[in-house]
């Protein structure tokens, strides 16, 4: 469904005279942000890989799109592994060793610090959360309107009653809250399987 049919959708049920696409349309980018909020499933994951320069082999600037870090690891020919955060007091005391691969990270601002520097060319592979894309044309879907329409459309109706003092928000916050629970249940499940797979692991934790 797109940004149109979502509107067409909000309007009806909530079957008011005085309810104009331009609320209708705050009442939607409202429901996205309420969602992308808290929300964390597959479907929001998105990858970054970046190569270590001369000039700054150590730092990770964030995607303009980040929400959440999901995994960080470094890629090597004879192995692969992730990396341990440390709070930035414990990462500024760590000491800086040379010729060493990277073992630790940190979080400065807009950007992931890294202890010791990876050398020049060594790749480092972000998984994180990234933002819902917002709903601009009439034409425009996200994967919430492709996945769960009505998770949008109910949250978008909990703030039109908001707005409009209406008694049925309570059941707008229900069938939201209801969709938003069996999103995560999936999520969960899905995870879950993957892990039973009969494969080896794909990386190697490093011993300390």
């Amino acid at each position: 469904m797109n940004k149109q049919g979502i509107r067409n959708q909000v309007k009806a049920l909530m079957n008011r005279n005085d309810f104009t696409d331009a609320l209708a349309d705050t009442f939607i980018d409202q429901g996205v942000a309420r969602i992308q909020r808290t929300l964390r499933v597959p479907a929001m994951e998105k990858m970054e890989i970046y190569t270590a320069s001369e000039q700054t082999p150590d730092t990770l600037i964030l995607p303009n799109d980040f929400l959440e870090l999901k995994h960080i690891y470094v890629v090597y020919p004879d192995r692969s592994y992730t990396l341990q955060y440390k709070d930035l007091d414990s990462f500024l005391r760590y000491p800086t060793a040379l010729n060493s691969r990277p073992q630790f990270y940190t979080r400065i601002q807009g950007s992931l610090k890294m202890k010791p520097s990876p050398a020049e060319g060594d790749e480092t592979i972000l998984v994180y959360y990234g933002e819902i894309p917002d709903l601009v044309n009439n034409t425009d879907e996200n994967f919430v309107t492709i996945i769960a329409p009505d998770l949008l459309i109910y949250g978008a109706l909990s703030y039109a009653a908001d707005y409009f003092v209406d008694e049925r928000k309570a059941m707008f916050d229900e069938s939201y809250n209801r969709i938003y629970a069996e999103l995560v249940e999936q999520a969960t499940s899905s995870e879950m399987n993957q892990s039973g797979l009969a494969v080896s692991p794909g990386f190697n934790y490093p011993e300390y």
